[in-house]
């Protein structure tokens, strides 16, 4: 068994969580785009998506001023515009910038990221200020997912299948990538209903 340490607050240790991209509207109606890490679903349904953000940060401005924002995921291909996109200056289309392209929303202004092969559209439900960090909780009103890593409950070998060929992104704190091209089915006790 390994030996276990006690960390202090500033202690470091791996996790891992998705890396996506928030896109928001600015004050001057041009484009916003954030990378974000510290993120999830949230219900039992994933009606909900909630994220970490600073005050200080162009996106919980947008998102507080707008009450809009989508959720865009991003495969491993896209990781060196992400990187640009998280240094450029506001008051400039942040989307074209970065090398990405813009696409229309279904129900909310902001827009989507064509390059992105998930979007989830929300609408502001709460911002919860902590000591020195937010948590933006917003409502998903529509989804769109690109074809090919659409995947169908009860077809685990084609859904893993389909992962090695397109597979995700996640950031591994601290300051690290990885690509999930790999998955095993989780299995359920007998008689476990979801």
């Amino acid at each position: 068994m390994a030996e276990k340490i006690v960390l202090d607050s500033h202690g470091r240790y791996f996790t891992v969580k998705p890396l996506i991209l928030v896109t928001t509207f600015g004050p001057t109606g041009l484009p916003n785009v954030a990378p974000k890490t510290q993120n999830m679903d949230v219900g039992r349904r994933e009606q909900y998506f909630a994220f970490v953000c600073t005050p200080q940060h162009h996106t919980y401005q947008n998102v507080e001023a707008n009450q809009e924002f989508v959720v865009n995921y991003l495969g491993p291909e896209l990781i060196e515009k992400i990187s640009a996109a998280a240094q450029l200056a506001e008051d400039s289309d942040e989307i074209a910038l970065a090398g990405l392209t813009s696409i229309p929303s279904v129900v909310v202004k902001p827009p989507r990221i064509k390059e992105c092969y998930l979007h989830l559209e929300c609408k502001l439900v709460e911002i919860k200020d902590l000591e020195d960090v937010s948590i933006i909780l917003g409502k998903i009103v529509a989804r769109s997912v690109d074809k090919e890593v659409s995947f169908e409950h009860g077809k685990s070998k084609e859904n893993i299948r389909l992962l090695s060929k397109c597979p995700l992104l996640a950031y591994v704190y601290p300051d690290h990538y990885t690509k999930i091209s790999v998955a095993e089915e989780f299995v359920f006790p007998k008689n476990y209903k979801p």
